[in-house]
């Protein structure tokens, strides 16, 4: 069952960033702007958030401060930026090129998180079917590009 969930789950998660760039960019128009949009969206996303934590678990969490570091914060920061990005640029590139882009920059990181194996057990080397997939996958982003007007 799970080999078929995760991937469906992902599809779907990818589907609603697609959505959430053009919802957010049209929240934009009304709010002041692309940081006041990124904030209400943050807003929404985080009670939701912490809703769902509530009626999973019923309780705070209790922190475990002995190994946390300072770093461990940035995905917040990042999710921000990534937010940010996608209001200002989907409607100068519309939403296939900014997901195109999107996706060889993540596919890029992605294969040298996994060679080096960063904050993993342990690597998961770059192989040629990797590396064809990527470039595939680059091929496709270049045609979508090569089509956009900026």
């Amino acid at each position: 069952m799970t080999q078929l969930l995760y991937p469906l789950w992902a599809f779907a998660a990818g589907c609603l960033i697609a959505s959430q760039a053009l919802v957010n960019a049209r929240l934009a128009q009304f709010v002041g702007g692309p940081v006041w949009s990124a904030f209400f969206s943050f807003l929404v996303g985080t009670l939701a958030i912490f809703i769902f934590a509530l009626v999973l678990k019923g309780k705070l969490p209790a922190i475990q401060t002995e190994h946390l570091q300072w770093w461990m914060f940035l995905g917040g920061l990042m999710g921000a930026f990534f937010v940010m990005t996608s209001i200002t640029v989907v409607p100068h590139l519309g939403v296939m090129a900014m997901i195109a882009l999107f996706i060889a920059g993540q596919l890029v990181a992605a294969s040298l998180l996994d060679h080096y194996g960063i904050l993993m057990p342990a690597p998961k080397p770059i192989t040629l079917q990797k590396i064809t997939g990527i470039l595939v996958l680059a091929v496709g982003a270049y045609l979508i590009l090569s089509k956009s007007r900026f």
